[in-house]
């Protein structure tokens, strides 16, 4: 059984903060998106609402995250964050090529933008985010929380670019400075989406968790007095950094009550260095040469 985390409570918090602050500007983004006559401002409005509904999502995931193992869920619910982080990332791919599609038809048929007022909703739009990312920043080793810390940090650097297209169409006139801006911040929101996409696809494939080395680990037990051979060893991670391992590992032939220390110490060490903290390790003995006794 996994333990649950001690802090679920206060990232909830942190998340209502976030949502209700995120989802305010979000109404304020889109009236004076739709009055400016703004693209970016209203793109940037798209992606404030995905990013409400990626935090509604996280919290969802952070209360249930925090509900204990069950017999039918031994591991407890923590890929429930996983989850989340993973449909949080495809839902923002999503937008940002509904975004592009807006700038090409931009670009075909340029429309007016008043950028004045787009340079000031922006800014105000680069402080409310950048605001609410720094309460999430402190989460940002869990997948889930550091998906909605990314999406609202790209936030904040999509509204600063949304300030520049302003500047430039009030400076120059240059009508295409919105779509281009806007095409800007679709490839910046893609490459966030598509890095929590990536890792969240190789935590549920059960891959050997990134920062884990597969040799080291099967080097360190084997070098372990008493332990002749490691095999069948595999690592993989429950939720965000935290690492379940299963091996069968030989031994010498003995009395299996002489090897409850061995057990001990190996996984002590993986806990230590490799963050493993659960690990299920099966004995294997083989036998002794003929007319020698096993000794351990």
């Amino acid at each position: 059984m996994t333990q649950d985390h001690p802090e679920n409570f206060q990232p909830a918090k942190r998340l209502v903060a976030a949502i209700a602050a995120n989802t305010a500007f979000l109404v304020f983004e889109v009236v004076f998106g739709i009055v400016a006559g703004s693209l970016a401002l209203l793109g940037d409005a798209g992606h404030n609402f995905s990013d409400s509904f990626a935090l509604v999502l996280s919290l969802v995931a952070v209360r249930v995250m925090a509900r204990p193992a069950t017999e039918k869920k031994t591991f407890g619910y923590h890929r429930m964050g996983i989850v989340v982080a993973f449909i949080n990332s495809l839902v923002i791919a999503l937008i940002c090529f509904f975004l592009f599609y807006g700038a090409i038809l931009r670009f075909i048929e340029p429309v007016e933008v008043r950028g004045g007022l787009v340079v000031l909703v922006a800014g105000l739009g680069f402080l409310v985010n950048g605001s609410v990312a720094l309460i999430l920043r402190r989460g940002r080793s869990d997948l889930n929380l550091r998906s909605a810390f990314l999406h609202l940090l790209t936030d904040a650097l999509v509204s600063l670019g949304v300030v520049v297209s302003g500047i430039i169409v009030l400076t120059t006139g240059w009508s295409y400075a919105d779509p281009t801006i806007t095409m800007v911040i679709g490839v910046l929101i893609l490459v966030s989406a598509f890095q929590i996409m990536r890792e969240s696809v190789h935590i549920l494939m059960e891959s050997v968790p990134r920062g884990i080395d597969y040799g080291d680990i099967i080097a360190a037990i084997a070098a372990m007095p008493g332990v002749t051979d490691v095999h069948d060893l595999h690592v993989w991670e429950i939720g965000s950094h935290q690492y379940s391992l299963i091996a069968h590992i030989v031994v010498e032939d003995a009395r299996l009550s002489m090897f409850g220390e061995l057990l001990r110490d190996i996984k002590e060490m993986l806990l230590a260095e490799h963050k493993v903290i659960h690990a299920t390790l099966e004995l294997e003995t083989e036998p002794c040469p003929p007319g020698e006794e096993c000794q351990f």
